[in-house]
């Protein structure tokens, strides 16, 4: 079981939260933003953005949910517009804002950057899982994928219950 610190503690005792996120943006040159104030955590500084999680869901092999940063001064937009977004890894931890110790701060997702889309006032990021889009290759058993001896055509295996007859492919 974990413990709390007491930093940590006394501030989810507190009549007022304050709920706060930490975003890593894998761009060229990484990006770290914190939604409340800027934070030094983790031996990295975390800047000050006004950035919201809108929907964030996350799923054993799935990740929804968008990032919206304040674009007003065309930083991010530029960035975004410039390096792209799909495929960065976004890394996001949940933390309170009176409690930023090491041990407080709380994982919540790696996901990466599935689309974006900017205006004058916001970018929008949507996330989606690393292996979403995942496939491998398909592969015949056989000598050439390192099978020396194979069953012969017709056998009949038991997985799990189901028979499996295996035919030869012509």
């Amino acid at each position: 079981m974990k413990t709390l610190s007491g930093a940590l503690s006394s501030a989810l005792g507190a009549p007022v939260q304050q709920p706060a996120v930490l975003i890593e943006a894998g761009f060229s040159v990484t990006q770290r933003w914190s939604s409340y104030a800027q934070v030094d955590w983790s031996g990295f500084t975390w800047m000050q953005q006004a950035i919201q999680l809108e929907r964030l869901q996350v799923d054993a092999l799935r990740v929804t949910g968008s990032i919206v940063i304040n674009n007003l001064d065309d930083s991010i937009g530029a960035l975004v517009l410039a390096q792209r977004v799909t495929d960065k890894i976004i890394r996001i931890w949940g933390y309170d804002a009176a409690a930023t110790a090491i041990g407080d701060v709380v994982w919540l997702c790696d996901a990466v950057g599935a689309a974006a889309e900017v205006t004058a006032e916001e970018v929008r990021i949507d996330l989606r899982h690393p292996s979403e889009f995942v496939t491998g290759p398909r592969t015949y058993i056989g000598p050439g994928a390192g099978f020396g001896s194979m069953l012969p055509p017709g056998a009949v295996m038991r997985i799990n219950g189901i028979d499996y007859r295996l035919e030869r492919r012509s």
